[in-house]
């Protein structure tokens, strides 16, 4: 029997449209993939972006608070598009509740950021960094920290021991398995009975603006001083040490440990894009090359794929395949980014 041309002609485009689909590499198929194997969603929340105006000139504009459930192919901005948040933080059990720390207080959502309520008091100083350890929230603020277990309905003070509200600031917290540091601006201070009262645990004098630790290895920490670099601890944050003298830039704003390679660690700078050391701050190369905006101010290692890197800029984002020795541009290319987290 013979079959028609036309028919051919369909069969033929067929074939060669399932070829292009399953060809490797595809995006559409990469997409599909990466979201059947884990799930995991991009969240990047925005201190400072462009006005709305400006979308037709560029890239689009997030506002707020912005979601990738793709690895950064497509992003969804969530509800609150006021700027001015200072961080995200996602619960890692149930991903549709969220909060963020803004110069208005903390803001909440538990409908996977479709809408939000500004839950802190209205006195609540700005909020510089926002937690959550099971249903409690944990603000560090311009003066002093504060807790809720009720979702925001009642907030407590937790402060006594750290510095006066009136000479310094809360502007980050980290729990360990045995204790919890927050860094201020006269030092790192730690609690060991969840915030009740504090006492110092080093760097006295010294302004404290982030704290990390190793994802596996809880006892290496990291402190960044703003214009005075980088402090490391191996023993949970009791003794620092100071990793600065080989710094090309001290000027840091961020860091972040490879989850792999215990002793290597990123720092973000003001001037100088990403610098990075292989022997825990010893010794420093620098890293910036793909780099189009230098002044880097989070950085995030992918959860699942660690050779993948995340850093958010003054001005857009830029994404490592290399575990951070050399960037291309990623796909949100304004505004401040201020947070990053992948849940």
């Amino acid at each position: 029997m013979r079959i028609p041309v036309s028919l051919q002609m369909t069969c033929s485009f067929i074939v060669l449209a399932v070829l292009v689909l399953l060809a490797p590499g595809n995006p559409l198929l990469a997409q599909n993939s990466t979201e059947a194997a884990d799930g995991r969603s991009l969240y990047f929340s925005f201190y400072f972006a462009p006005p709305p105006t400006n979308i037709a000139k560029a890239a689009p504009v997030y506002q707020g608070l912005a979601r990738s459930d793709d690895r950064g192919v497509t992003w969804k901005n969530l509800g609150w598009i006021t700027s001015a948040v200072s961080g995200v933080a996602v619960d890692p059990v149930n991903t549709t509740r969220i909060v963020l720390a803004s110069d208005y207080g903390v803001l909440a959502s538990l409908d996977g950021g479709e809408s939000w309520k500004l839950i802190s008091a209205w006195n609540m100083p700005p909020v510089l960094a926002v937690r959550l350890r099971g249903a409690e929230i944990w603000a560090a603020t311009a003066r002093g920290v504060f807790v809720s277990s009720d979702h925001g309905s009642q907030w407590t003070a937790r402060s006594l021991g750290l510095p006066s509200p009136d000479g310094t600031h809360v502007s980050d917290l980290l729990f360990t398995s045995s204790a919890m540091l927050a860094a201020t601006a006269d030092g790192v201070f730690r609690s060991t009975d969840n915030g009740a009262s504090w006492f110092r645990s080093g760097l006295n004098g010294e302004e404290i603006f982030r704290i990390t630790s190793h994802p596996r290895l809880s006892n290496i920490l990291a402190a960044v001083v703003p214009d005075g670099g980088i402090r490391i601890s191996t023993d949970g944050g009791r003794l620092w040490a100071n990793r600065s003298e080989a710094l090309p830039s001290r000027r840091i704003k961020c860091a972040a440990f490879d989850p792999i390679e215990e002793r290597v660690l990123l720092l973000g700078t003001v001037d100088m894009g990403v610098l990075r050391s292989s022997d825990l701050g010893l010794t420093w190369e620098l890293s910036s090359g793909g780099l189009t905006n230098f002044n880097i101010t989070t950085l995030l290692f992918d959860t699942d794929k660690p050779e993948r890197v995340y850093a958010g800029a003054e001005n857009g984002s830029f994404v490592s395949n290399n575990r951070g020795k050399t960037w291309s541009a990623f796909s949100v290319r304004l505004g401040y980014i201020s947070g990053m987290e992948m849940r």
